[in-house]
């Protein structure tokens, strides 16, 4: 029996291919003071996510807000080994675009990140499912 597979389309806002079990929030996500970039571990006390990893997940949240030190705590995150293998938003903004661009300049990490889905994830997948985020087409498959 084969895996049931649906592909939902957005916009690719950095290249490159992701896959990882979902990690969701419904919730605006901030990096700095949200994350020990050490570890992965979440610690915003406000998160609907408090206690999980992102690292190596498929991190999938509304969009980012705080300061603009958030893009510095991301970019520390990814640089200790310890970001998500893709990102997908609502809407980013610049805090979560510019860390994943400056991962890729400055250490050769490449982030897929995609926003503006035609459907709404947060419907379609189910904590820890299997999610291939693909940057350069904006397309996202979800694996059940």
């Amino acid at each position: 029996m084969g895996r049931a597979r649906e592909v939902v389309r957005g916009r690719g806002v950095t290249p490159g291919q992701g896959q990882g079990k979902a990690l969701v929030s419904t919730q605006p996500f901030m990096f700095a003071h949200g994350v020990e970039p050490q570890s992965g571990n979440v610690i915003d006390m406000r998160s609907d996510m408090l206690g999980e990893n992102i690292k190596g997940k498929v991190l999938i949240f509304p969009f980012g807000k705080g300061s603009t030190t958030g893009s510095a705590w991301f970019l520390e995150t990814i640089r200790q080994g310890n970001g998500p293998s893709a990102v997908i938003n609502v809407e980013t903004e610049p805090i979560i675009a510019s860390a994943i661009v400056m991962a890729r300049f400055l250490y050769g990490i490449a982030i897929p990140l995609v926003d503006r889905l035609e459907k709404d994830i947060t419907d379609l997948v189910t904590e820890d499912a299997t999610v291939q985020v693909n940057g350069d087409t904006g397309e996202v498959t979800i694996v059940s």
